[in-house]
């Protein structure tokens, strides 16, 4: 049976999660830089290894209240760009197996949510509970056009214009 790798993480009480292979890295939070008339879900952006990487606020998405003090930012990349997601707190990386793996119901995917990719049932390592927890699709964040104002975004601040 094939397992996927999935990383979990908490946004305020709530947990979700991503598939593993679409995440390079877990960072600290960097000092975020606003950028002006970029889309609301993004935060700013950040300097990380010689490279400006915007950051993606899933609270903003979610209509949350953004109050952690510390967050964690899971790097990605997608559309062609790299992409700094900022959640709360990793909680870890949990094999899945394939028959725990359901598409999120039709009733709640909509082109507003065309982010939600699963469900997943999975345990998590410090409990020995079984939870369902939605799983974020990284490549359907946002629309074309929004990754699109997000490129033309950075290329502006990179060329100081």
């Amino acid at each position: 049976m094939a397992v996927t790798k999935y990383i979990v993480f908490h946004l305020n009480d709530q947990k979700y999660s991503m598939k593993l292979t679409k995440i390079n890295g877990i960072e600290y939070v960097y000092h975020v830089v606003p950028v002006p008339m970029g889309p609301a879900c993004i935060k700013g952006i950040i300097h990380l290894r010689n490279e400006v990487i915007p950051v993606f606020s899933l609270k903003r998405l979610f209509g949350m209240p953004e109050e952690a003090a510390e967050t964690q930012l899971l790097i990605t990349e997608t559309h062609g760009m790299k992409l700094a997601i900022e959640v709360d707190t990793v909680l870890g990386i949990v094999n899945v197996e394939e028959e725990d793996i359901k598409q999120i119901p039709m009733v709640v995917h909509t082109e507003e949510t065309g982010y939600l990719e699963d469900v997943v049932k999975l345990t998590l390592p410090e409990s020995d509970q079984e939870e369902i927890v939605i799983s974020i699709a990284v490549d359907t964040l946002m629309s074309d056009h929004e990754f699109g104002q997000i490129e033309n975004a950075l290329e502006k601040e990179m060329s100081g214009k």
